[in-house]
């Protein structure tokens, strides 16, 4: 992956020392740069006095007459400590544009990886043939998240403190402490307690999504917040119709295939209040008024968050599928408790 800027800008001011050796000012200090084994001082030096962010790494290496590998020799690792930074006017979308590429795909990426995965195979075309712990299992995993919306909130509630952005991460974080409340009831019907849900652990797919939700809700929370409608269930474009993106909405799949077994109601109307719940505010509206409060993002951004869509959806799917492969063994209990 090529993350050396388009055009290099370097941010710190060059100076010689009474030594002839070139040294970097920075707000925090005075770096001393020797040249790498194979470059001379002096090229060196013509090629930082050319880091002014009008020229490409093919100019560079044209205007120096060094080769493309010592160029990034001295570039990268400027990039890594910060040093060099991308001199080129980005391309700046809206917030709302950049949203709807990016729900785009996710969408596809949902319909690739996730639906056409094992657990959901199972769950539209084969649901009688689960074990009904398959269905609570999935119930159990979601409700983690709820459970854990403090790893997730208090990162989110930083975007608050924009005045353009209101008291919406507020009103998300607000919402999702009810939800809990509500898929809790569910479990009643199972004999299952507030207290015994609170001791049982997270199957290890669900850990590892967890945990990198959590790290990107403080790192770039305004990807985490791109993603909510997939956490939440709800993905689609706006006029709620799930064909919109080839494929069926989540907890609208799930509640169907639990229909179709004939689940308790006790269990299963719980689960529908807080699809519903969800559903209130209308499909990823939490995101999209985020966004479009947003005044713009740059190309790069953009590119970069595409990048993590990737990534999120196989460990979207991992999740999903690790559902299936734990639950459906009858030998497995429903809550998997560790002692402390």
């Amino acid at each position: 992956m090529n993350f050396l800027p388009v055009k290099p800008w370097l941010r710190a001011s060059l100076h010689i020392s009474e030594k002839g050796e070139a040294e970097l000012h920075t707000s925090s200090g005075v770096l001393e740069v020797e040249a790498p084994e194979g470059m001379s001082r002096d090229d060196l030096l013509g090629l930082l006095k050319l880091l002014d962010g009008s020229r490409t790494i093919e100019d560079l290496e044209r205007e120096t007459g060094l080769d493309g590998e010592a160029v990034r020799e001295i570039v990268e690792p400027a990039v890594i400590w910060g040093l060099v930074d991308d001199g080129a006017v980005s391309l700046v979308s809206s917030g709302q544009a950049v949203l709807l590429r990016l729900e785009n795909v996710l969408n596809r990426l949902l319909k690739d990886l996730v639906f056409a995965g094992p657990f959901w195979r199972k769950i539209l075309q084969r649901p009688r043939q689960l074990h009904p712990n398959v269905f609570f299992g999935f119930g159990l995993e979601n409700w983690f998240f709820l459970f854990r919306e403090n790893e997730f909130g208090s990162a989110v509630l930083t975007l608050a403190e924009s005045a353009d952005l209101g008291g919406t991460p507020n009103d998300f974080c607000r919402e999702e402490r009810r939800h809990d409340d509500i898929v809790v009831r569910a479990f009643r019907s199972l004999g299952i307690t507030r207290d015994d849900l609170s001791r049982a652990c997270p199957l290890p797919t669900t850990t590892a999504l967890i945990k990198m939700l959590s790290w990107w809700a403080r790192t770039d929370p305004l990807f985490f917040v791109a993603v909510i409608g997939v956490l939440e269930g709800r993905l689609g474009a706006d006029g709620g119709d799930a064909a919109v993106h080839e494929g069926p909405v989540v907890y609208d799949a799930f509640l169907a295939a639990c229909d179709r077994v004939g689940l308790a109601p006790g269990f299963v109307e719980p689960m529908r209040a807080h699809a519903r719940a969800n559903a209130a505010r209308g499909r990823c509206s939490v995101s999209r008024e985020l966004f479009a409060m947003v005044p713009g993002i740059d190309e790069e951004t953009e590119w970069r968050w595409h990048a993590k869509a990737h990534l999120f959806m196989e460990a979207y799917a991992a999740f999903c599928n690790g559902i299936l492969e734990h639950y459906s063994d009858p030998r497995h209990s429903l809550l998997r408790v560790t002692d402390v």
